[in-house]
């Protein structure tokens, strides 16, 4: 069976698609991707389908041997990473024969970065998902020792690269007033709106606490309300007044007031903001919200059309036998009578 087989990988890793969606009412959040953008760009670099499935890796990733030929890409936080001992750049596809070993080791930007394989990583589906929601114990949490299959090799790979986005740079973060803002008087909305605020090291794929540089907030109803659906992006006030914005593997419902929600746009570019760094929240309206998302999907649509071929120098080619410089050479013989 082709695949990776994991040699060393950070306990944070897990397997991550586009989540499970449609089940909220059942009380099953959807999980996934934490940069969603990441994960369509390391489709878009294999021709891999939209919802296969990638690893996930924050802050560090792992040593992974190839069992068989396999093409693999690399996006999100860029991290330090080697092929046999070689520097390999991020946001590429690359060929690994059997026996080849890549390394990943810490961020060097952002949070979450991303490993990819071609046909996506065969993992086990529980409902309708392989993405790994360690609270609810769905998926696979992957392992040293473990062979992570690899699907189908697109029918002829070429490395791939694309740009590094904006984003990884944004530190003004877009939301919406929230479900429970009119709990939260003028004063309050307007402090809030013009805080900076420190992402705190409380953090994980549920959510993220983010410190602001005024006093804690507060609510006039205090800082419990009768629980409800919550949604990604939702920035709840909890108990001690201090804000947490809600995440991938964040519960189905919360019972903390909701002052905020970061656009579906603006998602990907919070979570890869690094412990200790600051931001700033920008209150947009409903039809900013909508285009900024509408041009997100947009975007990412149109990533096949922007990864480019890799170009190479033969001298830094130590496979270069294995590669196909003359295509479309003939024998020379020319059939036709002039």
């Amino acid at each position: 069976m082709r695949g990776l087989r994991i040699l060393s990988i950070s306990p944070t890793a897990s397997i991550q698609d586009r989540g499970r969606q449609g089940l909220l009412r059942f009380g099953v959040s959807p999980g996934g991707a934490m940069d969603a953008y990441a994960l369509a760009e390391g489709q878009a670099l294999l021709g891999n389908a939209a919802d296969d499935a990638a690893l996930e890796m924050a802050g560090h990733g792992g040593s992974f041997r190839a069992e068989g030929e396999v093409w693999v890409s690399l996006t999100g936080a860029p991290m330090q990473a080697s092929l046999n001992g070689r520097v390999v750049e991020w946001r590429q596809s690359l060929h690994l024969r059997d026996g080849d070993t890549l390394r990943i080791g810490a961020t060097v930007m952002g949070v979450y970065g991303y490993l990819h394989v071609a046909g996506g990583f065969q993992t086990e589906v529980v409902l309708n998902a392989r993405s790994t929601h360690v609270r609810a114990g769905f998926g696979h949490l992957p392992k040293a020792g473990d062979l992570l299959p690899a699907g189908l090799v697109p029918p002829k790979p070429v490395p791939l690269a694309l740009p590094r986005p904006e984003y990884f740079d944004q530190r003004q973060i877009r939301a919406i007033w929230g479900p429970q803002s009119h709990l939260f008087d003028d004063a309050e909305r307007s402090r809030f709106a013009a805080a900076q605020f420190g992402v705190s090291d409380k953090r994980d794929r549920m959510g993220m606490q983010i410190i602001p540089d005024y006093p804690p907030f507060h609510g006039d109803s205090g800082l419990s309300i009768a629980s409800d659906a919550t949604l990604p992006g939702d920035i709840q006030i909890i108990g001690n007044g201090t804000p947490a914005v809600l995440l991938a593997d964040r519960g189905p419902t919360g019972g903390y007031p909701r002052i905020a929600t970061v656009i579906t746009a603006d998602i990907a570019a919070l979570a890869q903001i690094s412990s200790g760094e600051r931001f700033a929240i920008s209150i947009v309206d409903r039809q900013e919200a909508v285009g900024a998302l509408l041009e997100y999907r947009r975007t990412i649509g149109a990533l096949p059309g922007m990864a480019e071929p890799v170009l190479r120098d033969p001298r830094d080619m130590a496979d270069l036998l294995s590669y196909n410089l003359i295509d479309g050479a003939i024998t020379g013989e020319n059939d036709e009578q002039n």
